[in-house]
């Protein structure tokens, strides 16, 4: 039996509370780990007892099977009079975030990083006239203090700041999950560490359950040697350096700014995951995969390390790959799942 999906809207004002539902001819969602993720809905331009959508004051949430699978605000809305159809665009609630700033110094010392994401979500949302959604109820921890401060004159996004912060050696991902509490939608910050994956028994073979794949070996960012840039001008520029010993590969060298990390020890943590991810040539893969078979959709999720195996002519993948996005599209009553896998070594820590 095929999905059923509903979209329905909100205000940023008051985002749980449902005012419509959409008519929808089709849709596409996203989710990401440690990103943004987007969706589109397509509905009449006209039709009866259509809401009013307005772009940037409007909440979207999307369910697949009476669970929720996506929410975030309406940035833009398109429509084609002509066609009599019209396209509503939304971006998580991360998205949201990246739309804001510190502007009241934030310092942590010596605080767990989990603490201190928290503490920056926390901040946001105790803003006045914030949309207050993401909550911050978790209480594991890392086993890795950082102290770090964010000066209310450099007006650092928060979004970004929270990329950021999880973007480091041993580090920590984070995803924006979707539940119902009684008829109400929460948007929970859930935070994992370290920043490796999931590991997974799960198997996706291009014989089995991946009706079609594309792929890529991609060695334009490799570095053997990398140099994370941080505070300072001139010789007294902070300078950290993370080398891979023993490689394969030619001496080839990348430079990356983080202008605003005074700290030697945390710089370092950046410069190390900058070389784990560019120390060897990534092999990425999108696949698109089968609804209806094992491992059935909502048992596996974004930051899962798997098996993904699929042998034709001169490609030859067998091995252990991170899902990094899923992508579901519904139209003519058919749901088509797109799966991006990137290789589990190039989320190791150095």
């Amino acid at each position: 039996m095929p999905a059923q999906f509903r979209a329905l809207i909100a205000t940023v004002t008051a985002p749980t509370v449902f005012l419509a539902e959409l008519p929808i001819t089709g849709l596409q969602y996203q989710t990401a780990i440690s990103a943004p993720a987007t969706a589109t809905v397509e509905m009449p331009l006209e039709a009866p007892g259509a809401p009013t959508i307005a772009a940037g004051s409007t909440v979207l949430w999307i369910e697949r099977n009476d669970a929720l699978v996506f929410g975030g605000v309406i940035w833009a809305v398109a429509g084609d009079a002509g066609q009599n159809t019209a396209t509503v665009s939304a971006g998580d609630f991360l998205t949201y975030l990246q739309r804001r700033t510190i502007r009241a110094t934030q310092t942590f010392t010596n605080a767990d990083q989990l603490d201190v994401a928290r503490g920056i979500v926390d901040y946001a949302n105790a803003v006045p006239d914030a949309l207050n959604i993401i909550g911050t109820a978790g209480t594991n921890t890392s086993g890795v203090n950082i102290s770090r401060t964010f000066p209310s004159w450099e007006r650092k996004n928060v979004g970004a700041a929270l990329e950021q912060l999880a973007d480091v050696n041993n580090g920590f991902d984070f995803v924006l999950e979707l539940t119902y509490q009684g008829n109400t939608p929460t948007v929970e910050l859930v935070l994992t560490s370290p920043n490796t994956g999931n590991p997974t028994d799960h198997v996706f073979d291009l014989q089995a359950n991946i009706e079609t794949l594309s792929f890529t070996a991609d060695a334009t960012q490799l570095a053997t040697q990398v140099d994370a840039l941080g505070s300072g001008e001139g010789p007294d520029k902070l300078v950290a350096t993370a080398t891979q010993a023993s490689s394969a590969y030619a001496l080839t060298q990348s430079t990356i700014a983080f202008s605003d990390i005074a700290g030697a020890t945390l710089l370092g943590t950046h410069a190390d995951r900058q070389l784990a991810l560019r120390r060897a040539p990534i092999t990425a893969v999108s696949a698109v995969i089968r609804p209806d078979v094992d491992p059935l959709p909502g048992t596996y999720a974004v930051g899962d390390i798997v098996e993904l195996r699929a042998k034709r002519g001169i490609l030859d993948i067998a091995g252990d790959f991170r899902i990094t996005t899923l992508s579901t599209a519904f139209a003519n009553n058919q749901e088509r799942i797109t799966a991006t896998f990137a290789e589990a070594a190039a989320f190791g820590t150095i």
